[in-house]
């Protein structure tokens, strides 16, 4: 009997894994290994080329509607076919990586949530130089710093590297910004093609080969505090030789009010104990929110000063307005009476009335302070390079 059973056991496990996924249970699916069947793939894509002419207010900027059509083409001819949910992404972004919009993109690193109950995680921080892969910081020092990352678990780390690039997203013609994103990706690959706790990583240190059992810890443990020991993820200051360096690694923080709590600290002390110099550093900063972006803004400039910025808004049913409950649209309808014809606010309802696809532009002016009304008032310098993007990108030029 018990034969009987572990025969109809193996069997079903076989016949199960040649089976593909019409519904996807985020706890349970893994992304590089199952496969997802062709005409559930087939149906969300075609409810994204829907939906992103819908929504996207300028689809055709860097891209002819027939070039776009024809990539659309090549897309379902390639979820013709059952696919794993990291292939699949991977196809999807080729024909995003069209519109050079970064914005509008499939993250890879959206994946790590898949099996996260049973994932391990190894945070990387990698560079590449002359095709090759190199390790410039290791979680608790697994791998040493500066060496050459050759394979993990017999896989070579530039199958990796080379498969990086359609996992990226481009905006507009920011070359070298796709080029420097290739190590990140490469390590989120790596992560999601490894998730064990425990990997053979193979090095070149300059010298040998090495080969390591390398430990990653569970990535819910990655997720709390610091990735790596005296680096905070999000926000850092410290005083050196008389200036004071700011460092946002995001303006998308896990919690918004730690975010703005943090600032207020960092320039609560600046006021009380002068600086020869403050130094903003937004290098790798890829963005996040803009009301964090204008809370910045606010230690640099006198109290309540005002803020324009246009924004270029398209009726849809995935617009802003369209994702407000009853409740919510019925109260944004009353405060915008109520303050008619003036303001910002009313702006947004003369959008908010019109039919959808209709593009319109407002003029968002908000008052810039901060809780403590603090201003930093002497010289600033702002460093920035080819992957401060999206908000950190508008800080850098209303700053210059």
């Amino acid at each position: 009997m018990k034969v009987c059973i572990g025969l109809l056991l193996l069997l079903y496990s076989g016949w199960a894994l040649g089976q593909c996924k019409m519904f996807i249970v985020r706890p349970f699916t893994d992304p590089v290994t199952e496969k997802i069947c062709s005409s559930a793939l087939l149906e969300d894509v075609k409810e994204l080329y829907s939906n992103i002419q819908q929504a996207h207010p300028d689809l055709y900027r860097n891209v002819s509607k027939e070039t776009f059509d024809s990539s659309y083409l090549n897309l379902v001819h390639q979820c013709s076919q059952d696919l794993t949910l990291l292939s699949f992404v991977g196809e999807l972004n080729k024909f995003l990586q069209l519109l050079k919009d970064s914005h509008t993109f499939v993250s890879v690193r959206d994946l790590l949530s898949y099996r996260s109950f049973s994932r391990h995680y190894l945070p990387l921080r990698l560079m590449e130089q002359q095709g090759e892969v190199v390790v410039v910081k290791a979680w608790e020092n697994t791998i040493p710093s500066g060496v050459q990352l050759l394979s993990i678990n017999s896989t070579r780390v530039s199958t990796y590297l080379k498969s990086a690039p359609q996992f990226a997203p481009i905006e507009a013609i920011a070359d070298s910004a796709f080029h420097l994103m290739m190590p990140h990706v490469t390590s989120a690959l790596m992560n999601l093609s490894h998730p064990n706790k425990w990997n053979t990583v193979v090095w070149f240190d300059g010298k040998d080969s090495i080969s390591e059992v390398v430990r990653s810890p569970k990535r819910s443990k990655t997720q709390q505090g610091e990735l790596f020991k005296g680096e905070p993820i999000e926000i850092s200051f410290e005083r050196k030789e008389g200036a004071g360096i700011l460092k946002i690694a995001s303006f998308s923080p896990r919690n918004i009010k730690g975010f703005k709590k943090k600032l207020d600290q960092i320039f609560k002390e600046v006021t009380e104990k002068p600086l020869d110099k403050l130094i903003i550093d937004l290098r790798n900063n890829t963005g996040g929110y803009i009301v964090l972006q204008e809370y910045l803004m606010s230690f640099l400039v006198p109290k309540n000063t005002v803020y324009s910025a246009d924004y270029v808004y398209k009726r849809s049913p995935f617009d802003r307005f369209s994702q407000l409950s009853k409740l919510e649209r019925k109260r944004f309808v009353r405060a915008a009476k109520r303050f008619y014809p003036n303001g910002a606010i009313s702006r947004e309802l003369d959008f908010y009335n019109k039919p959808f696809g209709s593009l319109d532009t407002v003029t968002n002016n908000p008052v810039l302070k901060n809780k403590q009304g603090l201003t930093y008032w002497g010289p600033c310098d702002l460093l920035v390079n080819e992957l401060s993007m999206s908000a950190s990108a508008n800080f850098t030029a209303w700053f210059t």
